[in-house]
């Protein structure tokens, strides 16, 4: 029964994307005795050399990560537990984008929009705050176009990187928060140990890492603060060329309130990193074996 719902759960509906495939989510294991091949051939790998990256998307990140003292086997591991969490969130975003452009070409056409289509339209404008009176218009679904798109792998990379100290952090290894998002209020989250007083924010935290990664994205893709990181990937496309974390990188200098100093740092850890390398990665068409 547990694997029929399981299997119930990754079916997508007629127009969602968005649902979150845990079939192929592998728990970290208390011991090492207890890594299966699939993992272990995953955190074994150099991910630079890999063509189709495997589908494991691990639920949290190796518990050693904080123990290993060789910075190079450290940056290593956590990108090889990253990298397929970040495909497959951009997988997700590009699947909505398709939808996006399919109902556009429909209202271009004139014709009505089902109710399960309207229905889909509206999740999507509420996840990425597209505000729109009565029906939806062209420029309704060109705004959510526009916000609906991939994030470079070495940008979310490097980010998670600095904001987690290479998946070493308390909030990375407690909450699965790679990238230092704030709450306020009762939602989940880690306080800070070294909270400013006055202050009442605490660090989001999630129950699996893919959920921090989509947050994440959707956070760059409609938050005010990051407008002109969407002007420059959308500037990107209309002249075919690529969208690199390095490209987008300089747009993130509301991100931090380091500033410039923020975004210098991202750009090092991309460059000193290869992590470029990794923006034309892909997902492996099928589970592996």
């Amino acid at each position: 029964m547990l694997a029929r719902h399981l299997l119930e759960l990754s079916r997508p509906d007629a127009l969602v994307g968005d649902h979150v495939n845990y079939l192929a989510h592998q728990y970290v294991p208390r011991e090492e005795k207890e890594v299966s091949p699939r993992l272990a051939r995953l955190l074994q790998k150099e991910m630079h050399a890999v063509e189709a990256v495997p589908r494991i998307f691990l639920s949290r990140l190796p518990g050693t990560l904080p123990e290993v003292e060789n910075a190079r086997e450290k940056k290593r591991l956590f990108t090889s537990a990253m990298l397929p969490l970040i495909l497959r969130a951009n997988e997700l975003i590009i699947a909505d984008r398709g939808v996006l452009l399919s109902l556009k070409k429909k209202m271009l056409k004139g014709t009505t929009l089902r109710a399960s289509e309207r229905k889909w339209l509206q999740a999507k404008a509420k996840q990425y705050r597209v505000r729109r009176h009565g029906n939806f218009t062209m420029a309704d679904i060109d705004l959510l176009i526009f916000r609906c798109d991939v994030i470079p792998p070495s940008l979310a990379l490097a980010q998670a990187a600095m904001e987690s100290g290479w998946g070493t952090s308390r909030f990375a290894q407690a909450g699965n928060a790679l990238f230092g998002e704030w709450i306020w209020g009762d939602g989940d989250g880690l306080t800070p140990l070294e909270r400013e007083d006055g202050k009442t924010h605490k660090v989001k935290s999630f129950d699996y890492l893919l959920d921090s990664v989509m947050s994440y994205m959707t956070n760059l893709n409609r938050h005010p603060s990051y407008r002109d990181l969407r002007l420059r990937r959308a500037e990107l496309r209309q002249h075919n060329l690529p969208v690199t974390g390095a490209a987008l990188a300089p747009s993130l200098v509301s991100y931090s309130e380091r500033g410039a100093d923020y975004v210098s740092d991202i750009l090092t850890i991309i460059n000193f990193n290869g992590l470029d390398g990794l923006d034309s990665a892909q997902l492996a068409t099928h589970l592996e074996g």
